[in-house]
């Protein structure tokens, strides 16, 4: 039990906020590798038919819960970066969709892009406006309404022309073709060699992480990463009809000292400074660099990978998670700093050697997920939370974020203070890859080991829960700040997460959506956030690789519709206004 002075101690602690992946997962990692490996299995219509019912959630609270405070400099909209904001939460105060339903071809609009993440958004006046930030290029997508059209074509990134000329929907769709005939004969060998045909559509191993990582700032100019270390700044000019066009690229290596440069091979993840700085994470270094892509300071981590992005606080806490390490960087406007005295801190936890890791399937070094700050407002504790990496199977490791209250003493088993407390994750043997989801004082993590894996890459994603096992589950935890401690709240065993897509959270239906397969057939599940029981599911219209969603995250839709990344198409699910009779 707390004492008063502890409790008061907490309540007059500041707030934060951080943000990574993919790939959430290091989100950037899944998508690094699309061109080793995939699979599939034929549908059986009957067995994956909507439930007969779809009862409503849980009722959410009359109160919702605090989110991190808006980023001016970000655009207006639901998503204005990856993982929603700043903070990473992967969750929203709007409705999702509810009820059940086979879904048929009028139902799912697509646009062709050979591999996009997470779409990002920003209003135009009374448009909404998405940019989809691919393997090759950038392709502007109006999605006000329910309208989901491509805008233009695909705006190559430079150098990357070429690729971009062979990624045309003629070739998406023979790859697809390809895929979807070994899906159909369970045939893993022509599974792999079906994703190796989408090099013929422009994909490789340097084009597979272009673009992951993307924003909007708040004057519409849309900034992402490609080419390994090219931040590439675009607009249009916020004209509803007028297709995207270059601003400018820079090559953030360029603008580096020497010493510093010869760490940065790729830019990992991005976000934006509450005083309208871009803050991009690389494997062994911190960068700022302005709007108009010049450096202006970073920091590196003692020759410590980097594999995930960041997320920040409105203070500017920038918040940096390494191969061995949680580590609260302080960007004051000019310069960063990894001082104490400053409000920096660096806290050890328990992570296995990256050779280790790599080697039984994780495509990271140390934790996999991008942190997410927890805990905003008036709540009484505000944390940092990851998925560690520990040999024994990885935890769910919360740190204080700001001044480590008075009292608080080191819990066993610990590697500092600064962690609030730590506890197993069940569902999973190694690495996390997806970033949790954070509600509240809730957090979600999905399994991503996969049980009898191919070398990392698309290849698991498309064998897993076809001819080879699927990594299943679903887990949430409860922080309970009178008890400074996690609580578990439910596993859902059903789910299969062999897509690594991170899942989106409503506090207004009390609904967290996940990508799933049944039997080898896409769908999409609603969760009760509160018991883990899965109230609604979506079928798609047939059982094609099409509607994969292969290392992206789930964006609610202001009319509650989904839309969703992957290979092959962007996807909106046109299932939000409410609840709809099964059919």
């Amino acid at each position: 039990m707390e004492t008063a002075i502890h409790r008061q101690v907490k309540e007059t602690q500041m707030a934060i906020r951080i943000w990574d992946s993919a790939p959430m997962i290091s989100l950037a990692m899944v998508t690094l590798l699309v061109l080793t490996s995939c699979n599939r299995q034929t549908a059986d219509t009957t067995s994956n038919a909507a439930p007969e019912a779809a009862r409503p959630a849980t009722e959410p609270a009359a109160a919702p819960p605090n989110m991190p405070p808006p980023n001016p400099w970000l655009a207006e909209s639901v998503y204005p970066t990856s993982h929603f904001n700043p903070a990473a939460t992967d969750s929203v105060l709007i409705a999702g969709p509810v009820g059940s339903r086979n879904l048929t071809a009028a139902d799912v609009a697509t646009v062709p892009t050979l591999i996009t993440s997470n779409p990002t958004m920003k209003r135009v006046g009374g448009e909404v406006i998405a940019f989809a930030s691919g393997a090759v290029g950038v392709q502007k997508i109006r999605v006000t309404g329910d309208a989901f059209e491509a805008v233009g074509g695909l705006l190559p990134y430079p150098g990357f022309e070429k690729s971009a000329a062979m990624a045309t929907p003629t070739a998406l769709d023979a790859a697809l073709t390809q895929l979807d005939a070994a899906y159909r004969a369970k045939d893993e060998t022509k599974i792999l060699d079906a994703l190796k045909g989408l090099g013929a559509a422009g994909l490789n191993m340097e084009s597979g992480i272009n673009g992951v990582y993307n924003l909007f700032d708040r004057d519409g100019n849309h900034y992402c990463v490609y080419g390994g270390t090219h931040v590439l700044k675009t607009t249009d000019g916020n004209l509803v009809g007028d297709p995207p066009r270059i601003v400018k690229t820079a090559d953030v290596a360029k603008g580096l000292p020497a010493d510093v440069a010869k760490s940065v091979t790729r830019i990992i993840g991005l976000n934006m400074t509450y005083d309208g700085f871009l803050a991009a994470a690389a494997p062994g270094a911190l960068i700022i660099l302005d709007r108009d892509l010049n450096v202006k300071a970073s920091v590196t981590f003692n020759g410590e990978a980097v594999d995930n992005s960041i997320v920040i606080d409105e203070n500017n806490g920038i918040y940096v998670v390494t191969e061995k390490h949680m580590n609260k960087v302080i960007w004051n406007g000019t310069t960063l700093s990894t001082d104490e005295k400053d409000g920096a801190w660096s806290s050890a936890y328990d992570s296995m050697p990256g050779e280790k890791a790599l080697a039984m399937g994780a495509i990271s070094r140390g934790s996999g997920t991008t942190p997410t700050l927890m805990g905003f407002g008036s709540d009484p504790d505000k944390l940092i939370v990851i998925a560690d990496a520990a040999e024994t199977g990885s935890n769910a490791v919360a740190f204080w974020r700001d001044a480590i209250p008075a009292g608080f003493q080191q819990k066993p088993g610990t590697q500092s203070n600064r962690i609030a407390d730590q506890i197993r994750i069940d569902i999973s043997q190694m690495t996390i890859e997806p970033s949790p989801n954070v509600l509240g004082y809730g957090v979600a993590f999905l399994n991503s080991t996969y049980p009898k894996p191919l070398p990392a890459g698309p290849g698991n994603a498309f064998t897993g829960g076809i001819t080879r096992p699927a990594p299943i589950g679903i887990q949430k935890f409860n922080w309970n700040p009178d008890k400074d401690a996690f609580e578990k709240a439910w596993i859902n065993h059903e789910v299969d997460n062999t897509d690594i897509m991170v899942p989106v959270v409503s506090a207004a239906t009390g609904l967290l959506y996940a990508a799933h397969k049944d039997k080898g057939v896409y769908q999409y599940v609603g969760l009760d956030w509160t018991t883990g029981e899965i109230k609604s599911r979506w079928v798609f219209p047939d059982d094609s690789r099409r509607w994969n969603a292969l290392g992206g995250i789930t964006t609610v839709m202001e009319n509650g519709d989904l839309m969703i990344g992957g290979v092959f198409t962007v996807k909106r699910l046109k299932i939000g206004g409410g609840a709809t009779t099964p059919r």
